[in-house]
């Protein structure tokens, strides 16, 4: 359930856990508006896809900005770390949509 993700996220907050994709974009030489903090979590397998909402291996960690500029630019945004949007043909494609914690 969606519900999980909220002591997820209160959990990465009191870790200190940072933006994972404004520095992704950041170290390709593009300018961010980062919060550095986390304002919610991006999907790389969209639900809308069938991509889990606890599925953790599926979530990162993400202001605002950030995750808006990945909606934005889903294409330019596969080549970035961690492959930031995941598609059927790609191997994780699977493994993200599983619903329990990975």
């Amino acid at each position: 359930m969606a519900t999980d993700r909220v002591p997820y996220i209160k959990a990465l907050v009191e870790a200190g856990v940072g933006c994972e994709i404004c520095p992704m974009l950041a170290e390709a030489g593009l300018e961010t508006h980062c919060a550095g903090r986390i304002e919610g979590l991006h999907e790389r397998r969209k639900r809308s896809s069938g991509g889990s909402l606890t599925n953790r291996a599926n979530l990162v960690p993400a202001c605002n900005w950030g995750n808006g500029w990945v909606e934005e630019n889903p294409d330019l945004a596969r080549g970035f770390g961690a492959a930031l949007v995941v598609r059927e043909a790609d191997p994780e494609w699977t493994r993200l949509g599983a619903r329990e914690d990975s």
